[in-house]
C-alpha cells in the first residue's frame, strides 16, 4: 500500500491530468492511456491509484463538489459567518457558475450523475446547502412569507445562475449582463 502522502500526490497529478483532458478533448473522449500520458505516470500505477474510468469519473466528480464546497466555505470564513443575502447570491452566480472551467466539466460530467446516486446524493447536497445558505440569509433579512416561501426563491436563484452558465456554454448571453443579478434581485424583494 502506498503512503498517504504519497497516494494524495499521485491522485491529484492523476485529477490534475484528468481535468485538462476533459476541458481540451472532452469526457467521450478519455482513455486510461491519455490519463497515463498526460499524468506522465504508468497506466498500471494510473490503475492503482485511481481505479478504471468510471473510478476517475467519480474521482473528477468528488474534485470538482469539493471546489465548489471550499469556495462556499471560505466565503463564510471571511465574513465569519455573516453572510449578507448579497454576498451569497454573488456567489452562487459569480464564484461557482460563472467559474468557466467549473462549469464545463460539471456540463461534461452532468450526464453521470443520472446513472451514479453517489454523484447525484453529491451534486444535491452541494445545491441543497446554497440553496440553504440563501434561505437562511432571507430569515435574516426578512425576506419572503416563510422558509418555504425563501427556498423557493433561492431555488430559483440558483436555478437562474445555474441557467445562464449553461447558456454561456453556447454563446447564447444576455444583451446587459447584469439581466440575471436583476432576476435574482427580484426573487429577493421582501
Amino acid at each position: 500500500m502506498a503512503r498517504p502522502k504519497k497516494e494524495q500526490e499521485r491522485k491529484a497529478q492523476i485529477l490534475d491530468a484528468l481535468e485538462r483532458i476533459v476541458l481540451r478533448d472532452g469526457l467521450a473522449k478519455l482513455t486510461l492511456a491519455k490519463v497515463a500520458e498526460v499524468s506522465g505516470l504508468q497506466r498500471s500505477l494510473l490503475r492503482y491509484f485511481a481505479g478504471n474510468r468510471a473510478d476517475l469519473i467519480l474521482l473528477l466528480f468528488d474534485r470538482l463538489i469539493e471546489r465548489g464546497e471550499d469556495k462556499l466555505n471560505a466565503l463564510q470564513k471571511a465574513e465569519q459567518h455573516t453572510l449578507t443575502v448579497d454576498q451569497v447570491v454573488d456567489l452562487v452566480l459569480d464564484g461557482l457558475l460563472a467559474d468557466e472551467s467549473l462549469s464545463r466539466m460539471v456540463d461534461e460530467l452532468w450526464p453521470y450523475a443520472g446513472e451514479d446516486v453517489r454523484i447525484q446524493e453529491r451534486l444535491t447536497g452541494l445545491y441543497q446547502r446554497l440553496c440553504d445558505e440563501l434561505t437562511q440569509r432571507m430569515t435574516a433579512a426578512r425576506i419572503g412569507a416563510n422558509d418555504a416561501d425563501r427556498f423557493q426563491r433561492a431555488y430559483g436563484i440558483v436555478s437562474l445562475g445555474f441557467g445562464a452558465a449553461s447558456f454561456l456554454e453556447i454563446g447564447f448571453v444576455p444583451r446587459d449582463p447584469e439581466t440575471i443579478r436583476n432576476a435574482a434581485r427580484h426573487l429577493l424583494r421582501p
